[in-house]
C-alpha cells in the first residue's frame, strides 16, 4: 500500500507492521525509525530494537525459539535491493514483530518497491529530497500543529544540514511556549552568525561549503552557487588577499564567490 509520511498515524503502527521507505532521501530514515519506536511505547510494547542487514534479520528470527515470548522486535534495515527481495516477503505475519526497511541504490530498487506499493500487508511511503516531502514528514509528526508553525519547520529542514530527527527533538520542546516566534529564531540563528564572523573565518566557511558542494548535495544554508568552476580558486585569492593586508568587506566577499578576486 503506498502512503505519504502525513498518513501516518498511530493507528498503522502495531505488532506486525511492516514499512518500507524509498526514494532520494534517507535522512528520514531514523527519524522515522524514533517515530515508530515512541508510538509502539506508547502502546505499552517492550521493544527491543535491532538496526541489521536483511540476512542478519532472518538470523536473528531463525534463531529466536521463544513461542512464548512478550515482547516486541523492530527490526531497521537499510539498503533493501531487488535481490532482497524473496527474503523479505518472510518478514510478513511475523506478528511480535516489526520492520522498518528503506530502499538502497535507485538503480537495483524497481521492483522491490513497485511490489511494496501494490502489498496489501504493508506500506510503502516515499521519501524524496523536495518540499513536498518535508511537509509530508512535519505533518506526521506534528499533526496537531497550526500550518504556519510546520511550514517554519519546513524551513528550518531546508536551510540545515542538521538531522531531521535532531531538529524535531528540539522543535518539540519550543511547541509549548510561543512556537512561531521561537521556531523563526531557531531558523534564522544560523544566517545571524556569520554576522559575527571574521573575514578569514566567513571565507574558510565559505570555502568548507563549496568544497563540500562541489562531492555532495548543495547546501541549501549558505545558497552558494558553485555552478563557476572558478569560485574554490577565487575564495582561496580572497584569503591570501586579507593575509596580505588588501582589506575586503563581507559584502565584497560574497558578491566575488562567483567573480575573479584581484
Amino acid at each position: 500500500m503506498k502512503a505519504e509520511f502525513k498518513n501516518i498515524t498511530p493507528s498503522h503502527i502495531n505488532a506486525g507492521s511492516v514499512f518500507y521507505l524509498y526514494g532520494n532521501y534517507k535522512k528520514t530514515f531514523e527519524a522515522f525509525c524514533e517515530y515508530v519506536q515512541d508510538e509502539l511505547r506508547k502502546k505499552s510494547y517492550e521493544v527491543t530494537r535491532y538496526f541489521c542487514s536483511v540476512s542478519e534479520s532472518l538470523k536473528i528470527i531463525n534463531g529466536q525459539c521463544d513461542l512464548f515470548a512478550t515482547g516486541l522486535d523492530c527490526f531497521h534495515i537499510r539498503n533493501v535491493e531487488d535481490s532482497h527481495l524473496e527474503s523479505v516477503e518472510k518478514f510478513f505475519n511475523e506478528k511480535n514483530r516489526v520492520f522498518i526497511l528503506e530502499s538502497g541504490n535507485y538503480l537495483k530498487c524497481k521492483k522491490i518497491t513497485d511490489y511494496f506499493i501494490n502489498a496489501g500487508n504493508a506500506t510503502a511511503i516515499a521519501s524524496f529530497n523536495n518540499e513536498l516531502t518535508l511537509r509530508s514528514f512535519a505533518a506526521m509528526f506534528f499533526p496537531n500543529a497550526p500550518r504556519a508553525v510546520r511550514e517554519e519547520i519546513v524551513k528550518i529542514l531546508l536551510d540545515s544540514d542538521e538531522e531531521p530527527l535532531s531538529v524535531f527533538k528540539k522543535i518539540a520542546l519550543l511547541l509549548d511556549g510561543d512556537a512561531l516566534d521561537d521556531l523563526k529564531n531557531y531558523s534564522a540563528h544560523k544566517r545571524s552568525f556569520l554576522n559575527g564572523l571574521d573575514i578569514i573565518p566567513l571565507i574558510r566557511l565559505l570555502l568548507q561549503t563549496a568544497v563540500k558542494n562541489r562531492i555532495a548535495k548543495p547546501s541549501n544554508f549558505l545558497k552558494i552557487d558553485v555552478s563557476n568552476k572558478n569560485t574554490i580558486r577565487n575564495l582561496i585569492k580572497a584569503e591570501l588577499n586579507q593575509k596580505f593586508g588588501r582589506e575586503l568587506s563581507k559584502g565584497y566577499v560574497y558578491g566575488g564567490i562567483n567573480q575573479e578576486f584581484g
